[in-house]
Parts: C-alpha cells; sequence; structure tokens
C-alpha cells in the first residue's frame, strides 16, 4: 500500500523504527554519559557561563552531548513525515532503557513503582510501535 508521497507504508514503518532506535540509542547513551561524566566531576551550581563550558571539555560529557546531537537529529527526521502522537510514545521506551542502564550501570536506586511505570511504559511502546506512523508521508 502507498502513501500520499508514493512510498510504501511498510517502509516508512521500517524507516521510522530505524530513526527510533537512533533516537533512544542516543538519548539513553547521551544521558548516562552525562551522568557519569558529571558524578566524576562533581557537582556544579554556578552562575558563571565558565563552569559550565569548562565542563563540556569532559571527554565522557562531549560523548554524550554528542549522542544527544545523534538523538535530536533522529527526532527530528522521524517528526518529519510521523505524527507526534506516534514519535512520542515509541521514543518513550528509552526511559525504561535509562531506568535500566541507571540502575545496572550507574548503580542507581530504583523502586518498585518505577518498575511497574516502566513495565507500563514498554507495554505502551510495544503497541505503539506496531501501528504504521501517520503524518507527513
Amino acid at each position: 500500500m502507498k502513501g500520499p508521497a508514493g512510498v510504501s507504508k511498510s517502509r516508512v514503518h521500517r524507516k521510522s523504527l530505524v530513526f527510533a532506535f537512533l533516537a533512544i540509542v542516543g538519548n539513553v547513551l547521551g544521558n548516562v554519559l552525562l551522568r557519569a561524566g558529571l558524578r566524576e566531576i562533581g557537582p556544579v551550581v554556578s552562575f558563571s557561563p565558565l563552569a559550565y563550558l569548562q565542563v563540556l571539555g569532559h571527554p565522557l560529557i562531549a560523548l554524550g552531548i554528542l549522542l544527544l546531537a545523534v538523538w535530536f537529529l533522529a527526532n527530528l527526521s522521524l517528526y518529519s513525515w510521523a505524527d507526534l502522537s506516534y514519535v512520542l510514545p515509541v521514543t518513550a521506551l528509552g526511559y525504561a532503557l535509562a531506568a535500566l542502564t541507571g540502575w545496572g550501570v550507574l548503580g542507581e536506586s530504583v523502586t518498585a513503582p518505577h518498575w511497574i511505570g516502566i513495565g507500563l511504559i514498554t507495554a505502551g511502546a510495544a503497541i505503539v510501535s506496531h501501528d504504521h506512523p501517520r503524518g507527513g508521508l
């Protein structure tokens, strides 16, 4: 079946899943690297922009920012052809992966209510990801 631009819906669906994967991985890994880098640096609370510019030079933070740029560009791409009501639930899987990564890699505490919420987010993302994205096909 073809969409308005003559592109098959299954091709758009595959493309949206690839870009959603890039958005999720960029978001999760980028934020994990920011957190790990800031753990090494310590608290940064300042009204001076110089303090924050110095933080940007830390290798983990610089790589985290690069991965967050990948997340941002993948999201831009997704929004250009898919509805917000598709993109946000599908990429919300990143919240679950961030909690799992925070718990497993960074040793953060995740409570039972958080795990229940993570399960609900994951179920919702799975349901929405099987639908075809609509919008500017």
